[in-house]
């Protein structure tokens, strides 16, 4: 009998400490009663206009408000810039439009330091909310990122949810590298390696930080990307090398992606999601009171809001005067992309990065121009031709440079901005080979041959720092006397291009950072269309079709 209550008792303890563990194990039931919403956007580049715009995502919002007590409005970040409203203001007046949208909590993208890092700081003053968790600054400046948290916490009727910033580390040269540096060294890191694991570390870290304090559900808003270009920091690995995270809501590469899942490190589905770009889709994530998740993207609403739509029409009204002047007029559509909207001008020749690159040539006089493609952002469209379409087409205030090079120099260029090129463009609907630093050219001739590996090597920063083994680029011609001659690779050239590439290393390019400078800082990239659109009085023939100055194969 006492053998008896001796193994009653210990069945009993055994029982107690089992409950008591459980809190830690598993998530105690919600107490909410309604589901959460969450809204999202990202890769906005001003478009607010655009689409669905921010007028029907404010109306969208307040609607479901109404019905739901759980709701928010995040975003995923390129916000400030890549239109008008982002180059005339420096990006203010979407900073002011976001505040005024009522977003909850956002991250920032690459492009948010186009105007430079001083310039963020003091929007970052104006906009709503910021989180982002992989940024360390060592300079001697004031650090604009002192304040802003790896994460934010949101309660929804006692059920709290942590939202992650992710920025991506390829920020250093998809944005102007000059900008991270102080005395020539860069003083910003973003936790790049070579293959993803510092970013996933200190991912991880915020991550079980957030659910130490409480945190029943992790969100990150990512701008990493989920292409092939974009790995190994990229969305899908950054899930591949976690746990804990719910959700990840992605921006930067511009993929429609409606809920994919992958596994995390333990196995587990994560849920991925991307609306696109300018505000094409509007994504919606719903947590369900027993736990579940879904996502869904909304392309079509057939409301507004009137405050946003009035704000929108003002800001427009401040500069339809400027931006209505008609500079020339085209009889044609110069496009950047395919009738899918892949953005070709990324990894082959289009007729508005001709356009570009012989504007460029022509104000500076030079023997050849580069442009990367990932500067060259919106098509030229049939009829007037304005300063605001120029200003779209080139929207980043870069100025125009040149120098003297050897044709060897122009060569590793044209071979660095080739190194993501692939035969095919698309791969089930995403791009494929895009690269921002793709060259579109003028005054050269060059061919890709996509079967050869690319040689080129990088530092963790991804900078050029060498080419080896065989190249893709071959039979490079230039223009001389009005005729195409094979490139002398000891020869000397002239080459213009915007110092984004030439001297602040954009994308990564270092071909011509040693290079004797010519012109350091000519006119602002949209003064270069202006004047070769004034030169032409309208736009030729010429440019209906591409002129074979890039060959894929």
């Amino acid at each position: 009998m006492k053998q008896l209550m001796k193994l009653m008792m210990v069945l009993i303890l055994m029982c107690l400490a089992a409950c008591a563990k459980q809190p830690e194990d598993q998530k105690e039931a919600e107490t909410r009663t309604d589901d959460i919403y969450i809204f999202y956007t990202s890769d906005v580049h001003c478009g607010v206009s655009d689409n669905l715009g921010f007028s029907k995502l404010k109306a969208l919002v307040n609607d479901t408000m109404a019905e739901h007590e759980y709701v928010a409005l995040a975003d995923c970040g390129d916000y400030l810039q890549g239109g008008t409203y982002g180059t005339i203001s420096r990006g203010s007046i979407i900073a002011e439009l976001m505040a005024d949208m009522g977003y909850d909590v956002i991250t920032i993208g690459n492009h948010e330091f186009d105007y430079g890092t001083e310039r963020l700081g003091e929007l970052m003053q104006v906009l709503p909310q910021i989180t982002v968790c992989n940024v360390n600054y060592t300079g001697k400046k004031e650090n604009i990122f002192k304040d802003t948290p790896a994460y934010f916490m949101k309660d929804f009727g006692g059920t709290k949810v942590a939202f992650i910033g992710i920025l991506t580390p390829s920020v250093l040269v998809s944005s102007t590298p000059s900008y991270f540096m102080e005395d020539g060294e860069f003083v910003f890191d973003f936790y790049n390696s070579d293959d993803g694991m510092r970013l996933a570390e200190q991912v991880q870290k915020t991550v079980d930080e957030a659910r130490s304090k409480g945190a029943r559900y992790v969100i990150a808003l990512s701008h990493l990307g989920s292409t092939i270009e974009d790995s190994p920091n990229d969305s899908v690995s950054l899930i591949h090398h976690t746990r804990g995270i719910d959700a990840v809501l992605d921006g930067h590469s511009h993929s429609v992606i409606i809920g994919d899942r992958y596994p995390n490190a333990d196995g587990e589905d994560v849920i991925l999601s991307s609306v696109g770009t300018k505000m094409a889709n509007i994504g919606e994530l719903i947590i369900g009171t027993d736990g579940t998740m879904d996502t869904l993207l909304v392309s079509e609403y057939d409301r507004e809001d009137e405050q946003i739509a009035e704000k929108i029409k003002k800001a427009d009204e401040e500069l339809t005067e400027l931006l209505s002047e008609k500079i020339t007029e085209t009889a044609f559509d110069l496009p950047i992309a395919d009738e899918e909207g892949l953005r070709l001008v990324r990894n082959r020749e289009t007729t508005a990065g001709d356009f570009a690159a012989d504007a460029i040539r022509y104000v500076m006089e030079t023997d050849a121009a580069m442009v990367g493609g990932g500067g060259v952002r919106k098509a030229v469209s049939t009829g007037d031709v304005t300063y605001g379409n120029l200003l779209d087409v080139f929207p980043f205030s870069n100025a125009v440079a040149s120098v003297k090079c050897t044709g060897q120099q122009i060569l590793d260029a044209l071979e660095f901005g080739a190194k993501e090129t692939q035969s095919i463009t698309s791969f089930d609907g995403n791009p494929v080979g895009e690269f921002g630093g793709f060259m579109q050219v003028s005054g050269l001739k060059y061919t890709i041959d996509t079967s050869i590996e690319s040689g080129v090597i990088v530092d963790e920063n991804g900078m050029m720092t060498g080419i080896e083994g065989k190249r893709r680029v071959s039979d490079v011609m230039i223009l001389k006397g009005g005729e195409y001659v094979p490139l002398d690779p000891a020869a000397e050239y002239t080459v213009a291009s915007l110092d984004y590439a030439l001297f602040n290393g954009g994308d990564g390019h270092t071909a011509f950072k040693d290079c004797e400078r010519i012109v350091e800082s000519g006119p602002m990239d949209v003064q270069s269309l202006i004047e070769y659109c004034r030169h032409l009085g309208t736009i030729p023939d010429s440019y209906r079709n591409t002129e074979g100055r890039i060959t894929v194969k």
